[in-house]
């Protein structure tokens, strides 16, 4: 893909990711240089960001956008937090000046788009009839999912271990979840070993493509391919029986091949995963800024 290519692609990937958070009172704003998704009820940062902002270059015009922006985020009393582009910032050097007025870098990632769905498809066909063994894979919502909170908790504890989240945010973990599959085209896939939860993917669809997240395994079990078998699964259920090798956007079936996701930037091991399920890398690492 040539340069322009990645510019049009990295914004779309930022602003669909924060267009499938939506949920309750949350909200996406088209600021017209950029989008805000803003939780009234919620003050944590990764709910409450700037997204793929376009600003003037000119350092006095900077300085003033920057401020008003600053003056937004103090307006709905949410800390200053933004999220550049992977490619095509403007100015280029956004995330420098961002540094130089006091934001902070609190974490960096790399944006991924699905390129060959084959190697995806090949191994959701594979476990279309599950293998004998202790391995096995629940959908949320389904029809087996049981009560919800159970399934919310086992989710919850996959990501708590997986991501070393600290047991007070269980709590929110299990929230969001619920939250999230209270929307259509939004499912949590669970691995079991035995009645052990393991592995988890999460599948967020709109009609113009899927965002994956929440793809963790617990320690015990990682190096088996437990969380390339629930990432695979969930490709399957996004691309459903429009599979096809064209994955440059478009309109109506073409857009249901547009699957993304995002990967923290030391976390070689899942970028390689990633890259062995037909995933590649857009752009240059996305920083996650907030101003302290």
């Amino acid at each position: 893909m040539d340069a322009s290519g990645d510019v049009e692609l990295g914004q779309r990937m930022m602003v669909h990711e924060a267009e499938v958070q939506r949920s309750g009172g949350r909200e996406l704003r088209d600021l017209g240089d950029g989008w805000l998704l803003h939780d009234p009820g919620d003050a944590e940062p990764f709910w409450n960001r700037l997204v793929a902002p376009s600003w003037p270059a000119p350092p006095m015009a900077f300085e003033r956008r920057l401020d008003e922006v600053v003056t937004l985020f103090a307006t709905i009393d949410r800390v200053p937090h933004i999220r550049p582009r992977p490619a095509g910032n403007h100015p280029s050097d956004l995330t420098d000046r961002l540094l130089a007025n006091g934001f902070e870098r609190v974490a960096e990632d790399l944006r991924m788009v699905l390129r060959d769905p084959a190697p995806c498809l090949a191994l959701a066909e594979r476990f279309a009839v599950p293998p004998p063994g202790r391995i096995r894979v629940a959908r949320h919502p389904g029809p087996m999912s049981g009560p919800p909170r159970l399934w919310a908790a086992e989710a919850s504890l996959v990501l708590a271990e997986a991501f070393d989240v600290d047991p007070y945010r269980r709590a929110g973990l299990e929230t969001d979840l619920l939250a999230c599959t209270l929307r259509p085209e939004c499912t949590v896939l669970i691995v079991f070993d035995g009645e052990e939860p393991i592995a988890t993917a999460r599948r967020m669809s709109t009609p113009t493509g899927t965002y994956l997240s929440s793809i963790g395994t617990r320690p015990g079990w990682r190096g088996r391919g437990h969380g390339s078998l629930a990432t695979a699964l969930a490709v399957a259920d996004a691309l459903g029986n429009s599979c096809r090798a064209d994955i440059g956007g478009g309109n109506g079936s073409r857009n249901r091949a547009f699957v993304h996701l995002a990967v923290d930037v030391r976390n070689h091991v899942a970028r390689r995963l990633y890259e062995g399920l037909g995933f590649v890398v857009v752009g240059a690492p996305v920083a996650d800024l907030l101003a302290r």
